[in-house]
């Protein structure tokens, strides 16, 4: 994964976060979007998007809004591929870091 592609996902896990926080406080409604965010982020991050699936737990739909946790599953996986500083594991070089 690139550096800008991590940050494109990143940046849709937000999406997903404020989305979560704004409709998924409607009943039935917010069950489904985290169900369908839980699939997303399976897609996004790979085993770790599985972590969203706690979400669901909440059958109100009204506290788990408060906690991004698509930006946190983003920042986690950036974290272990290296992405924020120092030597990153898993980026894919560009045509600038040829020799």
């Amino acid at each position: 994964m690139t550096r800008s592609g991590f940050f494109w996902r990143l940046a849709l896990s937000i999406v997903i976060d404020i989305a979560d926080f704004t409709f998924g406080r409607i009943p039935i409604f917010g069950t489904v979007t985290d169900g369908i965010g839980t699939v997303v982020l399976w897609a996004l991050w790979g085993p770790a998007g599985l972590v969203n699936a706690w979400e669901l737990v909440d059958f109100t739909d009204q506290a788990d809004g408060f906690i991004p946790t698509a930006t946190l599953i983003a920042l986690y996986v950036g974290w272990r591929n290296g992405i924020f500083g120092g030597s990153s594991r898993d980026v894919t070089p560009t045509n600038q870091d040829a020799p």
